[in-house]
Parts: C-alpha cells; sequence; structure tokens
C-alpha cells in the first residue's frame, strides 16, 4: 500500500518539480513508510511513498517498460496480477521484478487504457507514456483507494490525498455546494472537495491527460439487475465459493497479517475462513467503549474464543477524542462520521502487531444488511391505499409526537424518506442555517440531488425498492463515507487494509441475484446467513444489528459539549460568516434529550469537525499544519 502524487506543468523547472513532487511525498509519509521513489523530466513528475507488502526487496516505484518510455506509480494490490503477468509473458513482455505494480506497464503496451478493466483489485495509479505525451490514472471500482485532482486548463496536479496538491500552492477557498453537501451527509460527496478547486476522481474511472486536456471516464458499473437465475440452494453454493476466494486472494503478503474484528457477521465470516485457511491462529482486533449500548466487545470476544484467535482488545474512553485534530489533518476534508474514531483506534492497535488486515467492510451494501432496507421493506408490503389513509389521518394527530412523524413518513416516496432519516436538518430552512451574507453569494441547489438522481437511474431500470437502496449505498455512502473512513484512518496508521466483501467477481455475482434472496422476508443479510451457517456460531448468526459508532451523544452530556461551545461560538467561528449565530447556539443549549437527541448530537460532531478543519487547513496557512494541529489537540485535552 502506497500514496502517490504527480503533476504535469510545461513551465515547470526541473529544479523546481523535484523540489515539489519530493514536497508532495513527504507530507504524505504515513502511507509509505518504508520507501520513496520520484521520477522528474520535462515538466512531468510522478512520486510516491511505499508501504511494502508484495515483492519487498524489488517493488521500488516508479517502475518502467523495457525501453523506460512507460513508467507508473501505484497505491493498492492487485490480486490477479501472477494470472496477467503470466499471459503478458506469453505475448512477449519481459518482467524484472516480482511485483503487481509492474504488470501495469505491460498491461498497458498490450490494451492501452482499456488495460484497467483486467485489474482485480484495489488500486490509484498515474500512467505516463512519454512516446505519446498521455497520461492515464484510474481509481479502483468500488473507490477503495483515493485519488483527487486539480486542473486549470494548463496544470494538472493529483494525488492520494489533498494534502498533496495543496503543496504545489493551490488556492484554499471554500466551496460552498461542496460545504452544504457536508451539511447533509456529514462527508464531502465525489466528485466535490471542500477545496473549491479539487476534484475527486469516481470510483471505476479513469482520467486521462492528452494535448492539453483531460477527460474523465467510467470504465465498470454495477447494476443490481437481476439476470441470475439460481434457486437459493444454487447462489448459497456459488456464494461460498466466491467469498472463501475472495479471503484466500486476499491473505498474498510477505508481511504478517490480521483481521478487524466487530463481532458482527461480515467480519466474523472473514475471520473463519482465515482460520481455515492460516497455519497460525488469526490475529484479531477489537476496540469498544465503557458506553455498553455501543461496544461490540462481547461479540468479538466469542468469535474469538470461538476461532482460537491472537485477539487483542483496546477500550476507547471520552478523553481519547483529543485525537481529533490529528485525524481533521489526516482526512484532508471534514470528516463527520463519528466512527473514524473506533476505526483510527483499531487500526493503530493492529498496527502493533500487523501490517496488512482483512475487513468486513462492504458486505452491509452488498448482502443487504442496513436496518433502512428492512425499515423501506416493511413500509412497501402495506398497501398503498392504507399507507394514504393512515398517512392523511396523521393530521388528526398532535404536533411533534413520534405518532405523527410516524404516519407522516408512510405518504412519502422511498428516496425522500431516506433522506429525512440521514439529514441532519430536514426541517430547517438554509436561512435559519447561513447567515445573509453567506447566502448572498448566490449559489443555489439541492444537496441531495445526487441521491435522488442514483435512486432514479436504479428505478428505471426497473430495480425493487431493496436493490435501488443498495445501488445507491454503493455508489455513495459506501465510495465517501465508509472507504473513505477506512483509507484515512488506516494509512494514517500505516496499515494496509482488504475487502474481500467488496471482492468484484463476488459483488458481480450477489448483485446479479433476485434482492429476495439477499433479503428474503425482511431477513437482513439472509444469503450471506445461510452461507455463513456452517461457519459461525448461532449467537452470532442471530445477534441484532449493532452500527459502528461512537457514543458521541454520551461525550456530549460531559465536557465534550463545553469544549463545542468554547470552538463553534468563539469569535473566529463568528468571523467566518457562515453560520447564523442564532442557530449555532440553538443547536449547543437545546438539551440533548428526546427522539431528536442522536441527531442532535450528530450534528454538533459534524459542526465541531468542520470548524477543527477550518483551524488546521484554512487559518494562518502560513503555519505548518502539523504545528496547528498540535495547538488543538493540546486545547481539547485541557478542555476535558
Amino acid at each position: 500500500m502506497c500514496g502517490i502524487a504527480g503533476f504535469i506543468d510545461k513551465e515547470c523547472s526541473r529544479e523546481s518539480a523535484e523540489q515539489l513532487i519530493n514536497q508532495m511525498c513527504q507530507v504524505i509519509r504515513h502511507r509509505g513508510p518504508d520507501d520513496m521513489g520520484i521520477w522528474v523530466h520535462d515538466g512531468i513528475a510522478l512520486g510516491m511513498r511505499r508501504l511494502s507488502i508484495i515483492d519487498v526487496a524489488g517493488g521500488h516505484q516508479p517502475i518502467f517498460n523495457e525501453d523506460h518510455s512507460i513508467l507508473t506509480v501505484f497505491n493498492g494490490e492487485i490480486y490477479n496480477y501472477r494470472e496477467l503477468r503470466q499471459a503478458l509473458w506469453e505475448r512477449g513482455h519481459h518482467f524484472s521484478t516480482q511485483s503487481d505494480t509492474e504488470v501495469l506497464v505491460h498491461a498497458y503496451e498490450e490494451f492501452g487504457d482499456d488495460c484497467v478493466k483486467l485489474l482485480h483489485g484495489m488500486f490509484a495509479f498515474a500512467l505516463w507514456d512519454s512516446k505519446h505525451q498521455h497520461l492515464l490514472a484510474a481509481r479502483d471500482r468500488f473507490g477503495k483507494k483515493p485519488l483527487n485532482y486539480y486542473w486549470d486548463g494548463e496544470r494538472l496536479i493529483f494525488g492520494s490525498e489533498i494534502k498533496s496538491i495543496l503543496e504545489a500552492g493551490i488556492p484554499r477557498e471554500v466551496n460552498p455546494i461542496a460545504l452544504d453537501e457536508y451539511l447533509a451527509y456529514r462527508y464531502v460527496p465525489t466528485p466535490n472537495t471542500l477545496f473549491k478547486y479539487i476534484s475527486k476522481l469516481p470510483a471505476a474511472h479513469i482520467l486521462v491527460y492528452q494535448e492539453g486536456q483531460i477527460r474523465t471516464q467510467p470504465y465498470w458499473e454495477l447494476s443490481f439487475l437481476p439476470t441470475c437465475k439460481d434457486d437459493l440452494v444454487t447462489a448459497i453454493e456459488r456464494c461460498r465459493a466466491l467469498i472463501k476466494d475472495a479471503v484466500q486472494m486476499r491473505l498474498i503478503s510477505e508481511v504478517p497479517l490480521g483481521a478487524f474484528l466487530s463481532g458482527g457477521i461480515d467480519s466474523s465470516t472473514i475471520v473463519g475462513l482465515m482460520s481455515q485457511m492460516m497455519s497460525q491462529p488469526v490475529k484479531t482486533f477489537s476496540v469498544g467503549f465503557e458506553e455498553e449500548d455501543y461496544s461490540e466487545l462481547l461479540y468479538a470476544r466469542q468469535v474469538a474464543q470461538h476461532f482460537s484467535t491472537d485477539h487483542h482488545e483496546f477500550l476507547i474512553r471520552p478523553d481519547l477524542v483529543s485525537v481529533l485534530p490529528q485525524l481533521v489533518w489526516a482526512y484532508d476534508e471534514p470528516f463527520g462520521d463519528d466512527s473514524m474514531l473506533p476505526t483510527y483506534y483499531v487500526s493503530k492497535l493492529a498496527r502493533e502487531h500487523v501490517s496488512v488486515v482483512l475487513t468486513g467492510d462492504g458486505g452491509d451494501e452488498v448482502f443487504a444488511g442496513y436496518k433502512h432496507y428492512q425499515s423501506e421493506y416493511a413500509i412497501n408490503r402495506i398497501p398503498s391505499f392504507i399507507r394514504s389513509l393512515l398517512g392523511y389521518g396523521s393530521m388528526l394527530l398532535p404536533e411533534g409526537t413520534r405518532g405523527k412523524k410516524r404516519f407522516d413518513n408512510l405518504r412519502r416516496d422511498p428516496i425522500t424518506r431516506r433522506i429525512r432519516s440521514t439529514a441532519l436538518f430536514p426541517d430547517q430552512p438554509r436561512s435559519s442555517i447561513y447567515t445573509r451574507e453567506y447566502l448572498a453569494h448566490g449559489w443555489d441547489h439541492n444537496p441531495y440531488q445526487q441521491l435522488i438522481n442514483q435512486f432514479l437511474a436504479a428505478a428505471q431500470l426497473g430495480l425493487d425498492v431493496t436493490a435501488c437502496q443498495q445501488s445507491l449505498d454503493i455508489h455513495t455512502f459506501l465510495t465517501d463515507d465508509i472507504l473513505v473512513k477506512v483509507d484515512k484512518a488506516s494509512m494514517f496508521n500505516s496499515i494496509e487494509t482488504r475487502t474481500p466483501m467488496l471482492d468484484q467477481t463476488l459483488a458481480e455475482y450477489v448483485s446479479s441475484l433476485p434482492s429476495t434472496i439477499r433479503m428474503k422476508n425482511g431477513t437482513l443479510k439472509f444469503l450471506l446467513k445461510q452461507v455463513a451457517a456452517d461457519i459461525l456460531p448461532t449467537s452470532i448468526l442471530t445477534r441484532p444489528k449493532q452500527g459502528f459508532s461512537a457514543p458521541v451523544k454520551h461525550w456530549l452530556n460531559g465536557n465534550l459539549m463545553a469544549y463545542a461551545f468554547d470552538l463553534l461560538t468563539s469569535p473566529k467561528a463568528e468571523q467566518r460568516g457562515i453560520f447564523d449565530p442564532q442557530f449555532i447556539g440553538n443547536l449547543l443549549k437545546k438539551p440533548l434529550t428526546g427522539p431528536t437527541r442522536d441527531r442532535q448530537s450528530k450534528a454538533i460532531w459534524a459542526l465541531l469537525c468542520l470548524e477543527l478543519w477550518f483551524q488546521v487547513y484554512m487559518d494562518q496557512p502560513t503555519v505548518p499544519i502539523e504545528t496547528r494541529t498540535q495547538i488543538q489537540i493540546t486545547k481539547i485535552r485541557a478542555a476535558l
């Protein structure tokens, strides 16, 4: 696993180019502490930081083809590189290393830009063809590995992390549309970033530079069309074989590996299969909280004992939230999903023992494991005329009551229900959130348009509501929240994560089945539970679903609220002129009680992360980010 960076700037001198690409690589040293490589020629620069996993001795990058006319820097793993290597060797290509990265240059020689379609794995790479003055950059199918870029019509600057691009002196202006989207999702959805002039390359896309122009285009799509006619028995057998293959190929490593273990069905299944395939006990890693309603350590211990793993645990306490400024720096953008805290700590714990871990991420999206799938399924089982009657009957109920809200919800369409369930401020107009001066900039858009478009595109294919929601989550929440969270937290600790549940072949097969096999009669992950029935103990198969998050609502009833109040009502925060002070005051002063407690605590946390981002990335840009980060850590520790 690595971090990559590069640029095309024909006006840049060799000396300046070498200095810049070196800075761009040094700032992401955490992504690859083992090695660094750079290449500079005629205003073109490629660089990388390497975490050595495969061909530790010979995998130094950039890697070239035979005549050095093509070179690449690569972040990730190509799991089918041995098969590709053999096929390319038979076509006359010669290899000088055992690295999976070298497959890229020879596959490009043979197939051009379409080479990316042959790659089975997780990756972000940039490849330069000097003969044709052609740059190919690409991101894997699900977006496990990040790639950001800046383009002003002349200069192209790209990197695994935005902080590399900022080294080139890019203007640090806020994108107001992205900020509005952040308040909607608690993350900034692709292709926007909170930096006005920097974009994310979408998952399953390539970026091509040729003759002074760039273009981006998709190369793969997961459609969820029910094209497979396999019955349940066949689906179970096929799925079991594919999951085993996915785990087996992700055990390729020249360094120690283990697994994150939450005690849920996804990670437990992965650990169970690993224990069958490895000669040594699997090293497993879990984190939990003192607040028992948020901790899954009990279930993780059951799984660890069942498979006799070498198990390690860490207990997260409220005072450990002082790491938040470091995470704000690590994530490049504000990230309001509080599960980044446990993800950071489980990564930190694992790095003390291994360099690679397998995770259960993606299981909820591929196998239909989210509670909102179950809720929507139940609603759609109610005849439409009864839903309408109940909805109109809600007018007889008092405002604000839980019953009225539930009945009102029955009248809404599925995508509206989804939006309202995730929105931080579903009933507040922008005019009550932002200042009049900020709104005067004139931007106007629907921050949920991406969700609406994705859902409607799936619905137009004739998919049922479950498949529509799965398609929606894979194209949005998975790519821009779950996978970002894991990549940033793990790479900040210099550890590689691998996701068998997001194996391309497995996902393509499971998504081609009718959704009634994935979630039968409202039973979440019905297919996966059948697959894992002979692997996992019954207590794990039948346990209620529990989300992976931090007990922020409990912490905000303590000293964390005082810190949040000081930060969000500070003169510096008000001088930004973004949020209406009355809106902020009401949010912070309202008691954290009742049915809106969860949403309120999430909103405060999201705004806290946003203000820290301003202070770390936007205030005093001449002061090193590391210094600003340490100042905020000191303040939080003092407050707690």
